[in-house]
Protein backbone atom coordinates (compact mmCIF):
# COMPACT_ATOMS: atom_id res chain seq x y z
CA UNK A 1 0.00 0.00 0.00
CA UNK A 2 0.98 3.40 -1.00
CA UNK A 3 1.99 6.05 1.71
CA UNK A 4 -0.74 8.59 2.76
CA UNK A 5 0.70 11.15 0.70
CA UNK A 6 0.77 9.31 -2.41
CA UNK A 7 -2.95 7.63 -1.66
CA UNK A 8 -3.96 11.30 -1.86
CA UNK A 9 -2.26 11.72 -5.35
CA UNK A 10 -3.80 8.66 -6.42
CA UNK A 11 -7.15 9.86 -5.20
CA UNK A 12 -6.81 13.32 -7.00
CA UNK A 13 -5.71 11.70 -10.12
CA UNK A 14 -8.55 9.23 -10.04
CA UNK A 15 -11.33 11.89 -9.00
CA UNK A 16 -9.17 14.88 -11.31
CA UNK A 17 -9.38 17.23 -8.63
CA UNK A 18 -6.65 18.46 -6.36
CA UNK A 19 -9.11 19.58 -3.52
CA UNK A 20 -8.05 15.44 -2.65
CA UNK A 21 -4.82 17.00 -1.33
CA UNK A 22 -5.95 18.90 1.13
CA UNK A 23 -7.22 22.19 1.85
CA UNK A 24 -6.23 25.83 1.30
CA UNK A 25 -3.62 24.77 -1.11
CA UNK A 26 -1.88 27.55 -3.11
CA UNK A 27 -1.65 28.05 -6.98
CA UNK A 28 1.93 26.36 -7.08
CA UNK A 29 0.39 22.78 -6.16
CA UNK A 30 -2.64 23.46 -8.13
CA UNK A 31 -0.38 23.76 -10.83
CA UNK A 32 1.92 21.03 -10.39
CA UNK A 33 -1.43 18.79 -9.86
CA UNK A 34 -2.65 19.92 -13.45
CA UNK A 35 0.77 19.30 -14.89
CA UNK A 36 1.12 15.96 -13.36
CA UNK A 37 -2.64 14.87 -13.87
CA UNK A 38 -1.85 15.28 -17.79
CA UNK A 39 1.22 13.66 -17.84
CA UNK A 40 0.03 10.32 -16.41
CA UNK A 41 -2.98 10.35 -18.12
CA UNK A 42 -1.26 10.24 -21.61
CA UNK A 43 1.35 7.36 -19.99
CA UNK A 44 -1.39 5.79 -18.50
CA UNK A 45 -3.63 5.60 -21.75
CA UNK A 46 -0.45 3.49 -23.64
CA UNK A 47 -0.70 1.34 -21.00
CA UNK A 48 -3.88 -0.85 -20.79
CA UNK A 49 -3.72 -2.29 -17.15
CA UNK A 50 -3.07 1.09 -16.13
CA UNK A 51 -5.93 2.91 -17.21
CA UNK A 52 -8.04 0.26 -16.15
CA UNK A 53 -7.39 0.63 -12.78
CA UNK A 54 -7.83 4.19 -12.74
CA UNK A 55 -10.97 4.19 -14.09
CA UNK A 56 -11.88 1.25 -11.45
CA UNK A 57 -10.96 4.00 -8.57
CA UNK A 58 -12.53 6.03 -10.50
CA UNK A 59 -15.85 4.41 -10.01
CA UNK A 60 -15.31 3.17 -6.41
CA UNK A 61 -12.31 5.63 -4.55
CA UNK A 62 -12.42 2.68 -1.56
CA UNK A 63 -11.02 -0.22 -3.75
CA UNK A 64 -7.57 -1.02 -2.56
CA UNK A 65 -6.67 -3.56 -4.97
CA UNK A 66 -7.03 -0.71 -7.75
CA UNK A 67 -4.95 2.05 -5.66
CA UNK A 68 -2.33 -0.59 -5.55
CA UNK A 69 -2.49 -1.20 -9.17
CA UNK A 70 -2.09 2.44 -9.74
CA UNK A 71 0.37 2.82 -7.39
CA UNK A 72 2.91 0.54 -8.88
CA UNK A 73 1.93 1.52 -12.61
CA UNK A 74 2.64 5.41 -11.43
CA UNK A 75 5.82 4.13 -9.84
CA UNK A 76 6.76 2.62 -13.16
CA UNK A 77 6.01 5.67 -14.93
CA UNK A 78 8.06 7.97 -12.55
CA UNK A 79 10.90 5.98 -13.17
CA UNK A 80 10.18 5.84 -17.14
CA UNK A 81 9.19 9.31 -17.82
CA UNK A 82 11.25 11.92 -15.95
CA UNK A 83 8.59 14.82 -16.12
CA UNK A 84 6.05 12.70 -14.13
CA UNK A 85 8.91 11.29 -11.88
CA UNK A 86 9.80 15.13 -11.49
CA UNK A 87 6.41 16.47 -10.98
CA UNK A 88 5.44 13.14 -8.58
CA UNK A 89 7.94 14.45 -6.09
CA UNK A 90 7.85 17.86 -6.70
CA UNK A 91 3.75 17.42 -5.60
CA UNK A 92 4.64 14.90 -2.63
CA UNK A 93 7.44 17.61 -1.30
CA UNK A 94 4.50 20.50 -1.72
CA UNK A 95 1.81 18.30 0.10
CA UNK A 96 4.34 17.33 2.95
CA UNK A 97 5.25 20.87 3.60
CA UNK A 98 1.16 21.97 3.56
CA UNK A 99 1.00 19.06 6.03
CA UNK A 100 3.37 20.04 8.19
CA UNK A 101 2.23 23.64 8.77
CA UNK A 102 0.05 23.26 10.83
CA UNK A 103 -1.17 24.71 13.67
CA UNK A 104 -0.85 21.97 15.82
CA UNK A 105 -4.33 21.50 16.63
CA UNK A 106 -5.89 17.94 16.55
CA UNK A 107 -9.51 17.08 15.82
CA UNK A 108 -11.06 13.61 16.78
CA UNK A 109 -14.46 12.46 15.83
CA UNK A 110 -16.21 9.55 17.29
CA UNK A 111 -18.87 7.94 15.05
CA UNK A 112 -21.46 5.80 16.59
CA UNK A 113 -22.56 4.93 19.72
CA UNK A 114 -20.64 5.11 22.88
CA UNK A 115 -22.38 3.42 26.04
CA UNK A 116 -22.45 1.26 29.11
CA UNK A 117 -18.98 0.90 30.20
CA UNK A 118 -17.31 2.10 26.60
CA UNK A 119 -14.41 3.80 27.12
CA UNK A 120 -13.30 6.75 24.57
CA UNK A 121 -9.43 8.27 24.74
CA UNK A 122 -8.56 11.06 22.69
CA UNK A 123 -5.19 12.61 22.97
CA UNK A 124 -1.99 13.44 20.45
CA UNK A 125 1.32 12.56 20.97
CA UNK A 126 1.16 10.14 23.31
CA UNK A 127 5.08 8.94 24.56
CA UNK A 128 4.87 5.47 26.59
CA UNK A 129 2.29 3.86 27.73
CA UNK A 130 -1.33 4.45 28.67
CA UNK A 131 -2.88 2.46 31.88
CA UNK A 132 -6.46 2.73 32.58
Amino acid sequence: MADPVTTAIIAALATASATKLGEGLGDGVVSTFRSLYKAVTRHFRSDPEAQEALDDLRLDEHDTEAMDVVSTHLDRAAHEDPEIGRLLEELRSEVNEINQEGDGTVVNQINGNVSDSAKVIQGRDFHGGIHL
